[in-house]
């Protein structure tokens, strides 16, 4: 049974003061006195006729307040710990919540905190806490619906920060739910009949059963009438609280940080640092480029097209990726609107591995090597890895993969510098046997992190690798490049017998030249009130050839005036092509909010080292109320007889989507792309669409209520029957989200507009607000001199909504049926007052009824 508090709508100057008066009596603190603070009713200013009965009993005492249901956060010393729907009764210093020793337990009071405490089982009844545990107290701050507990630091367990205990992580309901992207364009060009389209479609797809997980993730594309279906992996996890492990069956990939990863078929157990605190723990890379175009943007790993959309001219920042698998380098080919294309190779690895002392951290996979490169070859294997962190900011770890034709084994160190930062150093020696030769060989890998707080300097990864020429990773020697295009690839993606002599050129190349080094940093450097700058640059040489491969990005961004101005550079060449590809780039933006709200003029420019140059002059901004709708118009001139060129583009988030459409034109060529994200998501309470959906998500259920705000949300509001879908919620940890008591209709309330949730990996929590459906009514009542302060409800259903009587004999009610009966006590006295409401009206309805 839930309680509600209301307050009547119409008061008297008179009973104003009065209340005011009650405020700060329930306000005032909690203090170990002997007297008892004490309203006088006399201060009650009495109208002529009005009899003096006044019934302030539950006011009379600070901090008084009717007894009930409340939902409260709840925080222990001064932190927050969960929310929980407390009963409370009234005591000798104000309403006292009934809580269980679990309640104490579960939010950090240790289970042999004193004798007392240690006696009483967990589901029994603590009524004052003080007796039991000396100098704790509670206290309920009804203001706020907030339950301070007070507990000496002796008495609590010393968790760290973040802690969030296995006991409060929800595995969530049982849902079915796919989540979909889409991108196409429709394409004319002068120079042939017709026009061309091209799509591309990825889907995530899961099911959740209790604690287990099963996912799938597909893709489709369709290009000049070739269509192709991609089924990237399929598995089923579920998490080993106890292990603090995640257990995965399928398809996957193996960790990163020992060896490189790769895609397998199998078994994994592997430790999951989600399930530590945040401040025990510790990357998906930001992908930046240059487009000189309305030009769409694809990114692959491992062969598979992970990432692909439009962008509009200039620099760009991708840092929304779903990686397959948390290393191995990121092909982004970027093609432009007249069909020029460039491609270069963005490095994806992990920061040097480091563990707090005592950690122990495993992987363990069996199974058969998944190629989704088009190789032939599928052997099993069995890899192990371990991390472990020892005294004096070191750690040790080590891993082996035993495979038929391939075994290999690594061992490593990392150390904590201090104000150095951290490196690891660590070797890999291989045995492969390819093409009925023997292959072995050393990798020797060195990695270094630091951030420079005083300079605002962070070097995220700078790193080297060495490799001698008998050496072949696991994923080189079963064959990874045989299906995979060459950095640098400059002919038709369209035209099926160029894409296929490249690879076959590639594959063999790549056959004949193993990796010898490889190189890599990424800098982001804060210039304070002048900017800031990044780079990130990447070297890679091969056995066999003395050209390198490289990759540059150089960029400054910074502000005057409210005017903000962002220059870039970004070079890129690889050995197998004998050309390389230069750009550089200026941006300003200019706010325009005088002319248009929260809107701004763009200007910006680019040259390459081919002597083409494009400038170009947009607006962008954003609308309406929840700022869910973006738009860019821009208009452009390119130099070498390309001529003019602009685009326009919308983005509009919806509750149940994301949506975009574009349209973009050169001298000689016209394009139209369009896309759609967003989730479906069906559970045990029907169907509810959404916007794009993460791994791990909540669904907010307040029944009937339709067209609620999820507060901090973009976007995101409740369906007709009172469901939505919060996409993105962080796992093993505590999320609060909260409703928009104001968007509520006039017919339905809420008995509480915020819930926490701690999801497991992969969950769908529920967010369950209770709501109370009916009308709202001021009932006058006749027929008994019912006295100020008196307590009144009704029932509806299994929900009471309370009210208390003003001076005049009204009270106010919400949430209440078409008929039934108020009840009315006070001390020493209660009638009842049955009442109809006959045709409901929106807003209030005015009553007189009958108490007897």
């Amino acid at each position: 049974m839930s309680m509600r508090q209301n307050i009547p709508l119409t008061l008297r100057p008179a009973f104003q003061r009065t209340l005011l008066s009650m405020v700060i009596l329930a306000a005032m603190p909690i203090n170990d006195v002997a007297a008892e603070d004490y309203f006088d009713p006399d201060t009650v200013e009495r109208h002529s006729g009005q009899r003096a009965n006044l019934d302030l009993s539950t006011f009379s005492r600070s901090g008084g307040q009717a007894a009930g249901v409340y939902n409260a956060d709840v925080y222990l010393n001064d932190n927050f710990v969960g929310s929980k729907s407390i009963r409370f009764e009234p005591g000798a210093k104000g309403l006292q919540p009934l809580l269980m020793k679990a309640d104490f337990m579960r939010w950090g009071v240790k289970e042999n905190a004193t004798p007392a405490f240690v006696k009483i089982s967990p589901a029994q009844e603590v009524t004052n806490i003080a007796a039991i545990i000396p100098q704790a107290q509670t206290r309920f701050d009804l203001s706020q619906q907030r339950l301070n507990v007070s507990i000496p630091q002796e008495y609590v367990r010393h968790n760290a920060q973040g802690y969030v205990g296995p006991d409060e992580w929800d595995d969530g309901v049982n849902a079915l739910f796919m989540n979909y992207g889409y991108s196409g364009a429709n394409n004319w060009s002068d120079y042939r009949q017709g026009s061309d389209n091209n799509a591309y479609l990825n889907l995530r797809s899961g099911i959740n059963l209790g604690a287990w997980r099963a996912r799938n993730y597909t893709t489709y594309s369709h290009s000049q009438g070739d269509d192709k279906w991609n089924s990237i992996n399929t598995y089923v996890q579920r998490d080993i609280k106890p292990w603090k492990s995640q257990l995965v069956l399928g398809e996957s990939y193996t960790p990163s940080e020992v060896f490189d990863s790769f895609p397998f078929r199998g078994a994994q157990l592997y430790s999951d640092d989600n399930m530590q605190p945040e401040s025990l723990r510790g990357f998906a890379p930001v992908v930046r480029g240059i487009a000189q175009s309305n030009a769409q943007v694809t990114i692959r790993q491992d062969g598979n097209i992970i990432w692909q959309a439009y962008v509009p001219p200039g620099p760009f920042a991708i840092n929304d990726l779903y990686p397959t698998s948390a290393s191995g380098d990121l092909e982004v080919v970027i093609k432009e609107a007249n069909g020029s294309v460039r491609q270069f190779v963005q490095p994806f690895s992990a920061v040097p591995i480091m563990q707090r002392e005592g950690r122990f951290k495993y992987a363990f996979t069996a199974g058969q090597y998944r190629s989704t490169g088009g190789s032939a070859k599928k052997p099993g294997f069995i890899q192990g890895t371990g991390i472990y962190g020892l005294p004096y900011s070191s750690t040790v770890y080590g891993g082996s993969i035993l495979s038929g034709d391939y075994t290999s084994a690594s061992v490593g160190v990392g150390k904590g510098l201090g104000l150095l930062g951290s490196i690891s150093l660590d070797g890999t020696f291989a045995n492969a046997r390819l093409m009925e030769e023997t292959h072995r060989g050393g990798s020797f890998r060195f990695q270094y992190a630091k951030d420079v707080a005083m300079s605002g300097t962070t070097f995220t990864l700078a790193g080297y690798r060495y490799s001698t020429s008998g050496y072949y990773d696991f994923n080189e020697a079963n064959g990874y490049y045989a299906n995979t295009l060459p950095p640098g690839f400059r002919g038709n993606p369209n035209n099926r017998n160029e894409v296929e002599q490249a690879r076959r050129e590639w594959r063999n190349w790549r056959y004949s030249h193993n990796r010898r080094s490889k190189s890599q940093l990424n800098v982001n450097q804060s210039l304070g009130d002048y900017g800031s700058l990044f780079l990130s640059a990447y070297q890679q040489q091969y056995w066999g050839v003395t050209e390198k491969e490289r990759s540059l990005t150089l960029g400054y961004n910074t502000s005057f005036n409210a005017i903000n101005y962002s220059f870039n550079y970004s070079y890129s060449q690889t050995p197998f092509y004998t050309k390389h590809d230069q750009i550089f780039s200026l941006a300003v933006q200019i706010p325009f909010d005088r002319f248009l709200p929260k809107s701004w003029l763009n200007f910006s420019g680019s040259t390459d080292n081919r002597d083409k140059t494009t400038g170009a002059v947009g607006l962008s901004g954003t609308a309406l109320a929840d700022n869910n709708l973006s738009y860019s118009v821009q208009q452009g001139y390119t130099n070498q007889g390309v001529g003019a060129n602009g685009n326009a583009s919308v983005n509009y988030k919806a509750r149940f989507g994301e949506y975009q459409a574009g349209y973009n034109y050169s001298r000689n060529t016209r394009q139209l792309n369009y896309g759609a994200t967003g989730g479906i998501v069906v559970h045990p309470y029907g169907v509810t669409l959404s916007q794009p959906l993460g791994d791990t998500m909540a669904l907010v259920r307040a029944e009937d209520a339709e067209a609620v705000r999820v507060l901090n949300q973009t976007g995101v509001l409740t369906d007709g029957r009172g469901y939505a879908v919060v996409p993105n919620v962080t796992p093993y940890r505590r999320t609060s989200l909260s409703l928009d008591a104001n968007s509520l209709g006039d017919n339905v309330d809420l008995l509480s507009d915020s819930q926490t949730v701690v999801p497991t990996q992969g969950a769908v929590a529920l967010a369950n607000y209770p709501t109370v459906s009916g009308a709202k009514m001021v009932v006058t009542l006749r027929g008994r001199q019912v006295p100020f302060g008196a307590r009144a409800s009704v029932a509806n259903g299994e929900t009471l909504s309370h009210g208390i009587v003003d001076d005049k004999q009204h009270v106010y009610l919400s949430g209440v049926p078409a008929a039934g009966v108020v009840k009315v006590n006070w001390k020493g006295g209660e009638c009842q007052a049955p009442f109809t409401l006959g045709k409901a009206q929106f807003g209030v309805n005015s009553v007189t009824a009958q108490c007897r």
